[in-house]
């Protein structure tokens, strides 16, 4: 009962929180006027938007089939990456603000003066980011399932209901305050699940407890090559995803996103290392009779963890934090998505339609796209690790080879760019289906992306030159923020 209690007071006080600090405009909407001044929100909520119900079922799981290699190479990367991210955070959000960019198709659009590579970018991150929030609905129902009772179905009807009312009242803005909060949650869970796990192993003797196998960096049931691939193509995404980058544009200046850096690698620092171990340290705690059952279903392992090890009613921490973690990341997913689609798209084929009208669409389009979304997940695969791996990798490699070049190479053209996009897609998505699976198709879409951009760009002309200092190397059409 309590943890029903729990949860819809939380409900009710992000909805009052996201109603609170809405902003009635298109600009506030999408953007927060850009007007964000706390490095510590921005930062915690760029880890909260990327670490979804996902990262906390399916990441948390994963170890019991893949072993120490996961952990290991999960919370290296993550680090690594995030580190990385936030140190060309002020240079991305110089762009953003001298191209008047509000999405990140059309920052790449006017760095590469392409409407079709805008066009292009639009639904690619349309299909995959579609792709990903079926397994973050998978996750959560899996979660309502395993702490409040409900069936399937019943968790996944209300996990949509909540994240539309949740995005379509506030916006960014709401997307940001409340996924700092969070942010806070989720690391207070993983943390609590985490020293439980130890506690419950007596301390010491868990280590002991855990199979050679499992702790050894060859793999357990998965080789360690797709491991490192599936951690490599998860982490890309914390440069180049268009829901977190969106986050670093809504800041008032470029001391915002600097300090931001302290916070987002720190707290996904804490994260990963207690979340990514679980699956690890269950082989310490429970026997392979107990667990046998999660080693063919590890996305529903978490749940059990919580409900075993956590005193009566601190399994609502869990229940919470896993919660955190979807509602923030659907809800910056379908604002990014929906915005790439209005914003960038409805306006190539109407140039003249007004902002309210993009606005009330942006809003009808997200909860469309959460409704598809939802229903696709009633018939999922059975892990959510892999599936995540690479809708979030074909996405990063899209944006991050235009974004890496056109911040420090004047080289890059626009049929560079279009040239990039397809060879990226096209080349992941046929490794995915016909490629070996020991090297992971994200490898083979940044290499094949990175060709076709340097040689396209190499042979064709570039239509525009910089007259002025700019954080962006090379042509770009300057365009005032609307």
């Amino acid at each position: 009962m309590i943890n029903h209690v729990l949860l819809i007071l939380y409900v009710a006080s992000i909805l009052l929180l996201s109603y609170k600090v809405r902003k009635g405009t298109l600009s506030g909407f999408i953007l927060s006027n850009r007007d964000m001044h706390h490095p510590a929100i921005i930062g915690i909520a760029y880890t909260a938007a990327y670490f979804s119900a996902a990262s906390f079922l399916g990441g948390g799981g994963y170890g019991l089939v893949a072993g120490m290699p996961w952990t290991v190479w999960a919370v290296v990367l993550h680090v690594s990456f995030a580190c990385l991210a936030w140190l060309l955070a002020p240079r991305i959000w110089s762009c953003a603000k001298e191209f008047g960019a509000r999405t990140v198709p059309e920052m790449l659009a006017r760095r590469y003066d392409s409407q079709l590579g805008k066009l292009i970018l639009a639904f690619i991150m349309l299909i995959m980011y579609t792709v990903y929030l079926v397994t973050i609905f998978k996750g959560s129902a899996h979660l309502f399932e395993g702490l409040l009772g409900t069936t399937y179905v019943q968790g996944l009807v209300i996990t949509m209901g909540i994240v539309a009312l949740y995005f379509s009242i506030g916006g960014l803005p709401a997307i940001l305050w409340v996924s700092f909060i969070q942010g806070l949650i989720m690391i207070g869970g993983a943390i609590l699940l985490y020293g439980g796990m130890f506690a419950n192993g007596n301390f010491g003797e868990i280590w002991g407890n855990i199979p050679d196998s499992v702790l050894g960096m060859g793999g357990h049931l998965v080789g360690w090559e797709y491991t490192l691939g599936t951690a490599f193509a998860i982490s890309l995404g914390l440069i180049a995803l268009p829901d977190l980058l969106i986050m670093m544009f809504s800041a008032k200046d470029r001391s915002v996103v600097k300090f931001g850096g302290i916070f987002a690698p720190l707290s996904i620092a804490i994260y990963a290392i207690t979340i990514f171990s679980m699956g690890i340290l269950a082989y310490g705690v429970f026997s392979m009779d107990v667990l046998g059952t999660y080693v063919s279903a590890p996305d529903t392992l978490i749940p059990f963890l919580a409900r075993s090890i956590l005193p009566k009613g601190l399994d609502a921490i869990v229940l919470l934090a896993v919660m955190s973690a979807a509602f923030s990341t659907i809800s910056a997913i379908v604002l990014v998505t929906t915005t790439s689609l209005t914003t960038d798209i409805v306006r190539i084929v109407r140039p003249g339609i007004g902002d309210g009208t993009i606005f009330r669409l942006t809003r009808m389009t997200g909860i469309a796209i959460i409704i598809v979304s939802a229903f696709l997940a009633l018939n999922p695969p059975a892990l959510i690790v892999p599936l995540v791996s690479v809708s979030l990798g074909v996405i990063a490699c899209c944006v991050f080879v235009p974004m890496i070049f056109g911040l420090f190479w004047d080289g890059g053209t626009s049929q560079g760019f279009i040239a990039s996009l397809l060879a990226s897609f096209g080349s992941t998505m046929a490794w995915h289906f016909y490629g070996n699976s020991i090297i992971h198709p994200v490898f083979i879409g940044l290499l094949f992306g990175t060709m076709a951009f340097v040689l396209v760009s190499v042979f064709t002309p570039s239509a525009y030159k910089s007259s002025s200092k700019t954080e962006c190397a090379g042509p770009f059409i300057q365009i005032k923020e609307e």
